[in-house]
């Protein structure tokens, strides 16, 4: 028959090991789990949207920058945003019974639009330079989904 002493130790032993699994198991939790969506508007997060690219505040600031927007073109331009987002937001939630492909071509129609609207804002100077920082934006992305030249084979 075990001794009193041994079976308190094993108990105690236990009781140790249950606490530490309950102390380390929230910490491995956190490791495991995917990084949560960043907090912020509507588009996503600030400054990135995680649908939608960046938030319309900071394309407008963007394109302040960048353009020298007059104060007219600057207003203009927030509105085409601002009725932007209101349609995108709609579609999002309207269009559920649409197949992803569907509905990732019907915002991108929007988009063209939404585009469309700010080149008869802007002077011929400010398209071309407007043209470049979509380009340069669209590299960004293809870069970042993986669209960019395929890795060097393996040597």
């Amino acid at each position: 028959m075990p001794k009193f002493n041994e079976i308190k130790r094993v108990r105690n032993a236990g009781i140790l090991l249950c606490g530490a699994v309950l102390a380390i198991a929230p910490a491995m939790a956190l490791q495991c789990a995917p990084p949560a969506a960043p907090q912020g508007d509507a588009q996503g997060g600030p400054g990135r949207g995680g649908r939608g690219g960046m938030n319309p505040e900071r394309r407008l600031e963007m394109m302040q920058k960048e353009l020298n927007l007059t104060a007219d073109q600057t207003t203009a331009i927030k509105a085409i945003f601002e009725d932007e987002r209101t349609k995108m937001e709609a579609a999002r939630s309207a269009d559920a019974s649409l197949s992803q492909e569907d509905r990732r071509a019907k915002m991108m129609t929007m988009r063209q639009e939404e585009n469309t609207k700010i080149e008869a804002v802007l002077t011929p100077d400010q398209k071309t330079k407007y043209e470049a920082m979509q380009a340069r934006q669209r590299e960004r992305m293809e870069n970042r989904q993986g669209g960019g030249p395929p890795p060097p084979p393996p040597q």
